[in-house]
């Protein structure tokens, strides 16, 4: 019978489907039926930097103009915030089998290193940091942003001792470069791709809304590209997968390309938690049929270094899908 039990950056998970961070895993009790239906993890909602500092700048707005008070709202916002934040954490900790990992949402060293040393105390298995910053300033180069992440993996790394994987977006010059950096400052796993709030614009009252904020099924062939080649040509580090894993399917192709675990998300929302139970299903009969008898057996066959082609993972233009293609 397949094993479906893996590593994930140094944790044992009994699957490799992660729940990954969302208001569903705020929830003891959700959180709890995540654990039955065969998750292998959960990430606990992030807590954000970005929402901290918006309710200091409104109640700073609102109040005192004494930079005493300023202060000590900033002060008193942040730490009660950390502190129900970790309380969740320690709750969920004392009711779970599985890894509860901590979600940090930020884009500047500051206190988060003394937060992330809080969540730890709480009991957090690991750590996975957001990094994200839109880089509308045009004298603002590529180098300084990166700097600005890896300085914040760099001081989040050297405070605790529970790992700490970092979830980015696809936005970079060079996506492998990177990864390898974020792996030399100490990083032991990457979640590839975040998928970020995006805004839209309502015709009928000329405004910005927020566009949908669950995936899409065919959003994973964005991604798996990508996880070939990270696991191929930076095989030091773990990586999950993330952003349209709405079935068994998406989940087993992630993993042949060299996934050691998959955060799902949107498809709970729009499947429910019996969803992971499924994926579960799903994969230990494809194994059984394949005679894999562990993840570790078939993850990365199909990576960029293991296929006959490896230029399949490379071409960008589609002259082959597209060359006898004719309209109807």
């Amino acid at each position: 019978m397949a094993d479906l039990s893996t590593k994930w950056t140094g944790l044992n998970l009994k699957s490799p489907v992660i729940v990954s961070s969302c208001g569903l895993t705020a929830d003891q009790e959700k959180v709890a039926l995540m654990e039955k239906a065969g998750a292998g993890a959960v990430v606990v909602k992030s807590f954000f930097e970005e929402q901290i500092r918006n309710e200091v700048e409104y109640l700073s707005a609102s109040g005192s103009d004494h930079t005493e008070m300023d202060d000590y709202m900033h002060s008193y916002i942040r730490h009660n915030s950390i502190a129900q934040y970790c309380a969740n954490i320690t709750r969920l900790k004392s009711t779970l089998s599985i890894p509860v990992i901590a979600s940090i949402n930020c884009y500047t060293p500051g206190t988060w290193v003394e937060f992330a040393k809080e969540m730890q105390k709480a009991g957090a298995d690991a750590i996975e940091v957001n990094l994200y910053e839109i880089p509308i300033d045009k004298n603002l180069s590529p180098e300084i942003i990166e700097r600005r992440y890896l300085d914040v993996v760099r001081e989040i790394v050297k405070s605790v001792t529970i790992p700490i994987s970092v979830k980015i977006g696809q936005n970079f010059t060079s996506i492998t470069n990177f990864i390898n950096k974020l792996y030399s400052f100490g990083a032991k796993g990457v979640v590839i791709f975040n998928r970020f709030f995006t805004p839209d614009i309502d015709l009928d009252s000329l405004s910005l809304i927020p566009s949908s904020p669950l995936s899409h099924e065919y959003e994973y062939i964005h991604n798996l590209r990508w996880t070939a080649i990270i696991s191929s040509s930076v095989s030091s580090i773990d990586i999950a997968t993330t952003t349209g894993i709405h079935t068994p399917d998406a989940a087993i192709k992630t993993i042949l390309a060299g996934a050691k675990a998959v955060e799902i998300c949107s498809t709970i929302y729009k499947n429910g938690i019996d969803r992971i139970t499924l994926i579960n299903e799903e994969l230990a009969k494809f194994m059984d049929e394949r005679n894999f008898s562990t993840i570790e057996q078939m993850r990365g066959i199909l990576n960029y270094s293991c296929i006959k082609d490896p230029a399949m993972y490379e071409r960008v233009q589609f002259m082959k899908s597209f060359g006898g293609y004719k309209n109807v």
